[in-house]
C-alpha cells in the first residue's frame, strides 16, 4: 500500500505543479479535483470495454460473458476508485499529522502546509477530519458542505456511470448495468473513514470525469443489428442433405450472356474465383433445388368459388372506356359529370377498412359492373390529400397483379354517394378472399402455390417501384386471390411517391408490425428492399400460418421485435423456398436480392417443376399443373 500511496502522491504533486493554481482553497485541493477527473474516467473505460466486447458477442450473454461483464463493472466502477480514494486520503492524513509523506519531497510538503484563504493550511483542509466527522449538525457550514460534496456529487456521479453502462448495453439485456452504478454508489459508504477534504474534491472530479465518459462510450456505438440478430438466433435445426443436381443442369439466374474469358497460359496458376454477393449465392442455391411436394397437403373440400379450373385461365373482363386514366393532383373527375339528379353509383355493402379509408362494394351504372369504392374516414385536408395520392399511385402502376383504378370523384358529386364523404376512388372489384383468409379457412399453401403468389406480387411491386411508388404495407390481408386463382396486390392506402410529403402522424406507425421490415420499424425511409422484406414475410405466413418473427400480443411488442431485428423463428423449415426466404428477409437491406431476381428464380423453379408460373393459386391442396 505504501508504494501505491507514493504513486498517488507523485501524480497529485505533478498536477499541482502543472496547474499552478493558488486560488482559494489552494493549489493542492484543485490538483486533487483534477486527479478525481482521472478517477471518474475509470468506469467509462470499463463501459467502453463492454461496448467493444458487445460488438463481437451481440446481445446473448453466456456464463463466461456474464461473469466478465460483472467483473468489469465491479473493478472499474468500484474497486479501482476505492483504491484511489484510500491512497489519496493516506497522503493528506499523513501530511496533516506532520508525518513523512511517501512520494513527496520536503519542498512539496512545505508547500502543502502553506495557508490558503480562511481554510487554514492546505494539509489540514484536505486531511484534518474524516467523512463521518463532517456530518456534524453543530457546525452548519461544515454540515452543508458535506451534504453537497459528499452526498450530492456522489449521486450525480452514480447517475452518469449508470448512463455509461446503459449506453454500452444498447440493443441487449441491461442487467449488467447494476454492476457499474451500484459500486459507484457504494463508494459513499466505503469511504467514510477517508479525510473529508480530499474525498470532497475527489468527488467533484469524479462527477466531471463520469460526465465526460458518457461521450466516450457513445462514440463507440452499439453492436450492429446483424450481430444482434445472429446472437439471438436459435440454433439451426439439423438439415437433411439435399440431393445435389448435376452441375451441367444448374440454371443460370442471370439472363445476360456470360462474358468471354481468355484461356489461361500453360503453366500459370488458375485465377482465383470471383466473389459473389451472399444474396446471389443463396438465390442460386434455391433455384438449383429439386421441386419438393407440398408442405401441408390437406385434402379438404374446396369451395367452388376458389376451386382451380383446369386448362388456361379465363381472360379477365375489361371495363369499357379508357383503361388507365392518368391522375394529376389536384385531380378533377376523370369522366364527365353525370346528368343532374341521376345517381351513377349504388352502394351494395361495406367490404371493410384499409389504410385510412372505408371500402364499399357498389354498382357503377356508367361502367356497367360492380366496383370497389374507397372513401376517407373523415373529410379533412390530410386524409383527402392521402386519398388523392393513393389514386395517383395506383393509376401510375400497370400490372395484371395490381388492382386497377377507374375513376376519382368527390362524394358530393353523386347522389348515390351521400353516405360517403371526401374524395372517392373507384377501383376494380376483385371478388375473392385475402391470402390470410384462405390460410385460416383452408390451410397453408404448398410450395407451388406460394411460388405463384410470390412471383406475381413481386412483379406488381417491381412495377410500382419503377414508378417510384412504395406500398409499405404488404401483408396477407392486402393480397387477394380472385375466383380464377390469380393473386392481386391491393390497398395502396399508405403508398407514397418519392418526393411526396411525409404523411406519418404523431403517434401512428405506418405498416403492420408483424410484417414490418426492421429498418422501417427503426424509423428509416421505406425502400424497395423494405417492400421485398414484407412480401417475403407474407409468403412465409402463407407457408406456416404464422408471422416469421412469431406472434405478439400487441402492436407495441411487435414493433419492438421488428426494430431490434428479432430472429425469424417461424420460417417453413421443410420448404424449398427456405433459402430464398432467408435471403429476402435479411436484416441488412443491402444484402437482399432484388424483386426482379426473386421473380426470375421462382419462375425458373416452377418451369423446372413442370408447372405454369401463371397457374391458379390454391390452398390446402396440391396446386393444379
Amino acid at each position: 500500500m505504501d508504494a501505491l500511496t507514493a504513486l498517488v502522491a507523485g501524480l497529485v504533486a505533478s498536477l499541482r505543479t502543472g496547474l499552478a493554481a493558488d486560488v482559494c482553497p489552494g493549489g493542492w485541493p484543485w490538483a486533487v479535483s483534477a486527479f478525481g477527473v482521472a478517477v471518474g474516467l475509470l468506469p467509462a473505460a470499463g463501459a467502453v470495454g463492454v461496448a467493444l466486447m458487445r460488438k463481437r458477442i451481440g446481445s446473448r450473454y453466456g456464463a463466461g460473458e456474464s461473469v466478465l461483464l460483472a467483473l468489469t463493472g465491479l473493478v472499474s466502477a468500484g474497486l479501482l476508485p476505492l483504491v484511489a480514494f484510500t491512497a489519496t486520503g493516506r497522503v493528506f492524513r499523513a501530511a496533516a499529522l506532520g508525518r513523512d509523506v511517501p512520494g513527496l519531497t520536503a519542498a512539496q510538503v512545505t508547500d502543502l502546509g502553506a495557508q490558503s484563504c480562511a481554510a487554514g493550511s492546505q494539509s489540514a483542509y484536505l486531511g484534518g477530519y474524516t467523512v463521518a466527522a463532517a456530518f456534524d449538525p453543530s457546525d452548519p457550514l461544515r454540515f452543508g458542505l458535506a451534504v453537497v460534496l459528499l452526498v450530492g456529487f456522489p449521486l450525480v456521479a452514480a447517475l452518469f456511470v449508470a448512463a455509461q453502462a446503459r449506453l454500452a448495453l444498447r440493443r441487449g439485456p441491461s442487467w449488467p448495468a447494476k454492476f457499474f452504478w451500484l459500486p459507484a454508489l457504494a463508494l459513499t459508504l466505503l469511504t467514510t473513514d477517508t479525510p473529508a477534504g480530499s474525498s470532497g474534491h475527489l468527488w467533484v472530479g469524479v462527477a466531471t470525469g463520469a460526465f465526460l465518459g458518457i461521450a466516450a462510450v457513445f462514440m463507440v456505438g452499439a453492436p450492429s443489428r446483424e450481430v444482434v440478430r445472429r446472437s439471438l438466433a436459435a440454433p439451426a435445426p439439423p438439415r437433411t442433405p439435399a440431393r445435389r443436381p448435376e452441375p451441367a443442369r444448374r440454371p443460370l439466374l442471370r439472363r445476360e450472356p456470360a462474358p468471354s474469358v481468355p484461356a489461361p497460359r500453360v503453366g500459370s496458376p488458375p485465377p482465383p474465383p470471383a466473389r459473389r454477393a451472399w444474396s446471389d449465392r443463396m438465390v442460386e442455391r434455391f433455384a438449383a433445388r429439386s421441386p419438393e411436394p407440398p408442405v401441408v397437403p390437406q385434402p379438404r373440400a374446396v369451395a367452388p368459388a376458389l376451386a382451380p379450373q383446369p386448362g388456361p385461365l379465363p381472360p379477365r373482363p375489361q371495363p369499357p372506356g379508357p383503361r388507365r386514366p392518368t391522375l394529376v393532383a389536384p385531380a378533377p373527375p376523370f369522366a364527365a359529370a353525370p346528368a343532374p339528379g341521376a345517381a351513377r353509383f349504388r352502394l351494395v355493402r361495406r367490404l371493410g377498412s384499409g389504410g385510412f379509408g372505408r371500402v364499399w362494394l357498389a354498382h357503377d351504372a356508367r361502367l356497367g359492373h360492380p366496383v370497389a369504392l374507397k372513401a376517407a374516414h373523415a373529410p379533412d385536408t390530410e386524409t383527402e390529400e392521402r386519398i388523392r395520392r393513393e389514386a395517383n399511385a395506383l393509376a401510375a402502376v400497370r400490372h395484371p397483379h395490381c388492382v386497377r383504378i377507374h375513376d376519382l370523384v368527390p362524394a358530393s358529386s353523386d347522389p348515390g354517394l351521400r353516405e360517403l364523404e371526401g374524395m372517392v376512388i373507384v377501383m376494380e372489384y376483385v371478388e375473392g378472399a385475402s391470402l390470410g383468409e384462405l390460410v385460416r379457412a383452408r390451410g397453408m399453401l404448398d410450395d407451388v402455390a406460394a411460388a405463384r403468389v410470390w412471383s406475381g406480387i413481386a412483379g406488381a411491386l417491381d412495377a410500382a417501384h419503377a414508378r417510384s411508388v412504395m406500398h409499405r404495407d404488404v401483408k396477407p390481408g392486402n393480397v387477394v386471390v380472385d375466383q380464377a386463382g390469380l393473386a392481386h396486390l391491393i390497398d395502396f392506402g399508405i403508398a407514397r411517391r418519392t418526393g411526396d410529403s411525409t404523411m406519418t402522424m404523431a403517434g401512428f406507425v405506418l405498416g403492420t408490425p408483424d410484417f414490418l421490415a426492421p429498418e422501417v420499424a427503426c424509423g428509416e425511409r421505406a425502400t424497395p428492399a423494405s417492400d421485398a422484406w414484407q412480401l417475403g414475410a407474407t409468403i412465409s405466413y402463407a407457408l406456416t400460418g404464422h408471422p416469421p418473427r412469431g406472434g405478439h400480443p400487441d402492436a407495441v411488442s411487435g414493433l419492438r421485435a421488428a426494430a431490434v431485428g428479432a430472429p425469424l423463428t417461424r420460417l417453413p423449415q421443410g420448404s424449398a423456398h427456405l433459402a430464398l426466404l432467408r435471403a429476402a428477409m435479411d436484416t441488412d437491406p443491402r444484402r437482399r436480392p432484388s424483386l426482379r431476381t426473386v421473380q426470375g428464380a421462382l419462375d425458373d423453379w416452377l418451369r423446372r417443376a413442370g408447372m405454369r408460373p401463371d397457374g391458379p393459386v390454391t390452398a390446402g391442396a396440391r396446386a393444379a399443373r
